[in-house]
């Protein structure tokens, strides 16, 4: 009885390592990523833009360079690839006013 290879599983590191990505509406995502420079020009492979989401503030998404070909290698092109977000906290500077001493 032959068995089926085991395949391995993804490592879980990568699939829990996106943040808020999840959470992210959709249409933010695509206007950050509208606004990147084309990927074949860039010599950065890793991206970081800030954006305000809505409801979830404002979000920095990271995006990351991939490159991908069409079957039998004909083709290749590069593009970028959200890979995650993280909520950009406030800065809390309290400015009290200035106490006259008289």
């Amino acid at each position: 009885m032959m068995q089926a290879p085991r395949r391995p599983s993804p490592p879980t590191s990568t699939l829990a390592d996106n943040g808020i990505l999840a959470r992210v509406p959709g249409q933010y995502v695509g206007l950050a990523q509208a606004s990147l420079p084309d990927a074949a020009l860039v010599a950065d492979e890793e991206i970081r833009v800030e954006v305000d989401a809505g409801w979830l503030g404002r979000v920095r998404l990271t995006f990351r360079k991939y490159r991908y070909t069409r079957p039998k290698g004909k083709f290749s092109a590069t593009a970028w690839s959200c890979r995650h977000a993280e909520p950009v906290k406030a800065l809390a500077c309290s400015q009290e006013p200035a106490s006259t001493t008289s």
